[in-house]
């Protein structure tokens, strides 16, 4: 199992991880242990996303194809994937802290199971056994966990390639223009120019291969955020 580790020192910028004043009272008498148990359930996404995302630049750093976007907006807005990670393929981090519940998360999974070829659920400890009935099978599930001042990520499972990814949900990540000059590129763009949004990206699911919408897909989003406030890996 591989544990990856990240120096909370790092990411104190995001905030410190404070307890309340009745847990600063007892803390000369409170064991080690119980101070780590009260930290990790004060731990929300504003400590875990820093801490995940430079793990996986850190990862990634060789790989200068690879961009890392926060807050995808998929299927048309209605959920935001926390962290995406996209090279080769687009590789969804679905974060769930101590404080979060996990009632979103079956409606999150099965619209993220839309676009990404790739999905990986970040949970906590008490949310694991549950989240584990939820999420599919090829779903991958990471753990984080504190030991001393560090956030630590373990792999549950590892996860493997989505099955039933879905072009007409993918291809509503190209932005209009996008979509039409992808119509153009086949001579198959007369008539849909200036028609809702919808009649077009119907029209490129009936003309263009699934396996080249995901191409101009994951193209279009690293080309935006090389040139947006979008965090680039490089």
């Amino acid at each position: 199992m591989f544990i990856y580790e990240i120096d909370m020192n790092l990411v104190a910028k995001t905030g410190p991880l404070e307890a309340s004043s009745s847990i600063d009272m007892q803390r000369a008498t409170t064991s080690s242990g119980e101070r780590l148990r009260q930290c990790e359930a004060l731990l929300s996404d504003a400590q875990i996303r820093p801490a995940l995302r430079m793990q996986l630049k850190a990862d990634l750093s060789r790989d200068v194809d690879t961009v890392i976007i926060e807050e995808l907006g998929i299927c048309r807005g209605q959920v935001r994937i926390d962290l995406a990670v996209v090279n080769g393929l687009i590789h969804g981090y679905e974060i769930k802290s101590e404080r979060d519940s996990l009632r979103r998360l079956a409606s999150q999974v099965t619209m993220y199971s839309r676009v990404l070829d790739r999905a990986t659920l970040v949970v906590a400890t008490r949310h694991l056994a549950e989240a584990l009935v939820i999420v599919p099978a090829w779903w991958g599930v990471l753990r984080f966990d504190l030991a001393a001042d560090n956030i630590r990520f373990k792999i549950v499972r590892r996860g493997r390639t989505n099955p039933g990814r879905d072009s007409r949900s993918l291809v509503e990540l190209l932005w209009l223009d996008e979509a039409i000059a992808l119509l153009e590129s086949h001579k198959a763009a007369r008539g849909v120019k200036g028609k809702p949004r919808c009649v077009v990206w119907d029209r490129v699911c009936g003309t263009v291969t699934d396996d080249e919408i995901a191409t101009v897909v994951r193209a279009r989003l690293k080309a935006r955020a090389m040139q947006s406030t979008l965090l680039p890996l490089s």
